[in-house]
Parts: structure tokens; sequence; C-alpha cells
């Protein structure tokens, strides 16, 4: 049984609780407010510092993208020069050739180090020793017995880590066209939600170039920037309340163009709003009476449930999709529609007007979009189980004959908490979309996940 078939079912069977009017919205918050390479700095820094090496400390630093260990090599180094340490950051080939390289440089110590980003985490890992040769260990050189020590840090990722370890190197230009790079996907904690995300959607909201990202909860709207920062929020508790509310969170974002407009609705209210993002608030335009699923598709609700009833209108309302059932996902790309039913099955429309393919071992959070820039989108999806652990996310092709029955182009776990909700957008302005998962909390709040191609 699906996740999405259980809680329509408990829904079903218990009364929705007797709409009130609710207390404000607590503020929605970034991930921490210190960098994430900063706090890893600092780390690894008062590990360095507790051997008591012998200054000058030579560093090096592998993994990760170049731009990635640049940036931790310039606030270590800074770091361990505040201790009086007299880091020099070298550039060798590898590890094992670092020793003699900090021999010849006069180095006292040498920190080796190796960086990644897995499990949503930034990490530090290797060793320090001194570099002191014995002067009667004749040609071969003998390492002092100390300092020494193994040196394994990590701390949560952020954005701006996520971003730097995404960095491409330079490609040397070539002829023949250009191969998508499989697909290699690194998570952070983009922010956190003081309630769990009832929607997702992105979309260029100030004309920057780049997508926010817009979340709705029961009571509320938050948009952040593509670094995770709190752009504007809005409460929704001026609305009338709904005749029917849903148990769980549960509604519909979508970011409209032609001017930038944002179509929020709960179903803890009767009806919709239009918001519109001006000087850094979301303000209110006018009210909403049909569901918004996407930015030119619109729906209904079914009363009670956390499902939209069987009927899409696209465009003007003229063109309706061939829906038999009701379904708890909608997201279309590249004139590609999905939809995913209570059960774990779906509904795969390459084009609007042809009839569906049917999937099925879909779970509730999936997306369409372009992950690779080739220009046709991919399928992401989590997992159909009721309460998986830890929940899984899964990308798939969506050309040929290659569905969910195949293996996927990538999977990867998820933090702990419940993947209902999945988009991806558009957030540094080049051809591949990223990811952004809403998860629900075990303690009752939200978080927002975000996924990136990392560099090879």
């Amino acid at each position: 049984m699906s996740r999405a078939l259980a809680a329509a079912l408990l829904l079903a069977a218990l009364p929705a609780a007797a709409a009130q009017t609710p207390a404000p919205p607590q503020a929605a918050t970034a991930a921490p407010a210190t960098p994430a390479l900063e706090r890893l700095a600092q780390a690894v820094a008062t590990d360095v510092r507790a051997m008591k090496p012998e200054a000058p400390v030579a560093l090096h630093l592998s993994g990760g993208a170049p731009e990635l260990r640049r940036a931790f090599g310039t606030l270590l180094a800074s770091r361990l020069a505040s201790a009086g340490l007299a880091p020099v950051v070298l550039e060798a080939p590898s590890p094992e050739a670092a020793e003699s390289l900090a021999r010849e440089q006069g180095a006292r110590a040498l920190v080796r180090l190796g960086l990644s980003v897995e499990g949503g985490e930034l990490r530090a890992r290797g060793d320090a020793f001194g570099t002191w040769v014995n002067f009667w260990s004749g040609r071969t050189a003998t390492r002092a017995p100390s300092p020494a020590a193994a040196i394994a840090q990590a701390v949560e990722a952020d954005a701006a880590a996520l971003a730097l370890a995404a960095v491409e190197p330079p490609r040397t230009p070539t002829p023949a066209p250009e191969e998508p790079r499989p697909l290699r996907l690194m998570g952070a904690v983009l922010a956190r939600l003081p309630s769990p995300p009832a929607a997702l959607a992105a979309g260029d909201l100030d004309g920057d170039g780049k997508d926010e990202v817009a979340v709705l909860t029961a009571h509320a709207v938050h948009v952040f920037t593509a670094e995770g920062s709190l752009l504007a929020e809005r409460s929704l508790d001026v609305l009338p309340p709904g005749s029917a509310p849903t148990r769980e969170p549960f509604g519909a974002l979508a970011i409209l163009s032609g001017p930038p407009r944002l179509a929020a609705w709960s179903t803890r209210f009767a009806h919709g709003e239009m918001l519109t993002l001006e000087n850094g608030a979301l303000r209110g335009m006018t009210r909403l009476d049909a569901v918004p699923l996407g930015s030119d598709a619109r729906g209904a609700f079914v009363p009670g449930q956390t499902a939209f009833a069987p009927e899409v209108r696209l465009g003007q309302g003229e063109q309706r999709l061939a829906v038999t059932s009701r379904f708890t996902t909608f997201s279309a790309a590249n004139s590609r529609v999905l939809l995913v039913h209570p059960d774990g099955s779906a509904s795969f429309f390459s084009q609007p007007s042809v009839a569906p393919v049917p999937l099925s071992g879909l779970g509730a959070g999936s997306a369409l979009g372009d992950l690779d820039g080739d220009g046709t989108p991919e399928l992401l999806t989590t997992s159909p189980e009721l309460q998986p652990s830890p929940d899984v996310l899964r990308v798939f092709k969506t050309n040929g004959s290659e569905t969910t029955s195949h293996e996927p182009l990538w999977q990867g776990s998820l933090p702990s908490g419940r993947a209902l909700y999945v988009v991806t957008a558009n957030l540094d302005g080049d051809k591949r979309r990223e990811v952004v998962v809403g998860l629900t909390k075990p303690d009752g709040t939200g978080e927002l996940f975000l996924l990136r191609q990392g560099a090879p």
C-alpha cells in the first residue's frame, strides 16, 4: 500500500478537525547562520592546534571541486595563521607527493585532508604529522613519532558549499558533441520550516534570472532565495476557512509568468490567493477560485482528502487531460505531464493530446525536470513504501521505453522524514535544474533539502 493511499484512507475514516483560527505561523529559517565552510575550517583548525605542531604547517587538500578546495584552504589557512602556525597551502598531485614537497619547503608539519559532500554533510578526513627528518636516518626519511593524528570532521552542508562542490573544472574544447555526463547528485539542507510543507513551486519571481523556491504550509507561504535565505513570507489566515479541510497539510502552489505571480491555495481555506513579490514582501492581488496545479494548469481538490479531483484544465480551459482517477501529484515540463495516483501508479503524458502511458512504483514526491541539460526532462520519484527508512530519491529517463521498470539513472537516500513533495529549479542560471525535496520531519517541522549535480 502506498503512503498516499494510506493517508487518503485515514482521512476518509477520521473526521477533519473543526476549522479554527490558528495562531500566526512561526517564521521559517534558513540553514545555520555560519556558513558550512567556516564551521568545518574552525573544527579542523581546533584539531590541528590540539596537536601542538611546530610552525610552519603545510596543508594539502584533495577531493571535491577545485573551487571547494580553494575556498576551504583559504579559510583553514586563515585560522591556523591566527594561531601562529604560519600555514602554507601546497599544490601536489597526490597526498603522498605532498609529504616530500612539504619537506622541501621547510614545513615542520603536514595536514592532508580529503573533502567531500556526502549525506547532506560537508566532510574533511585525513591525517596530520610532523615532517621533521632525523639526520641519522640516512637516505630513508623517517617520520618523527609526534605530532601525529587522524582528522575526521563533518558539518551540515549548506547551499553555498553545495554550489562550490558542483562547479565543473574547465574542459578541453573538442569538436565532438558533448555527451550529458552521468548524474551525481549531492545534497544539503536549504532551509528549515516551522511546520510541514503542503506544496512546493519554483520560478523566477524577482527577475534576476535565477529561480526562487516557494513553499506552502497549512497557513502560510514562504519564499527562499537560491542560497536558502528567507526572502518573503505571508500568512494566509486572513482568508475564510474551508468547509472540508484536510487533516494533513495539503494544497497547491504555482508560479505564473508575465508578470511573475505566485498562486497559492491551502485546503485549510475556502479559496486561494494570487500573490506578487514587491520590495521583499508578498502582497495579495486577487482571489483564486480554481486550484493552481501548475503555471498553465488548473484543477480542483477532493473535499477532505489529500488529493485532486480527476480533472485538469490546460491553458484557457478549453483543453483537458484524459484523467480517469484522482491524483496526489501534478508535474509538467517540456510539454510532458505526470500525474501520480494514491496507489503509487501514475499517468505519464508525452504530449497533453495523446493517451497517457501507465507507470507504477512511484512515490507521492515526484516531479519532471531536466537535470542533465539535454532538453528532455527526467522523472524524479521517492519511495512508494508507506514508511521508508530512509526514503530514497530515484531519477529515471522519460524518453523511449525506459521508465520506472528500468534501472534508475541515479538514486540516493534522503534525510529522515517523509518526502512528499519534490520540485526542480534553475538556481544558478545554467541548463541543468537542481532538485528541492520537501520533508516532513519526525518532530513536526519541515525542511527543504537541496540536491544538485556534483562535479565529476
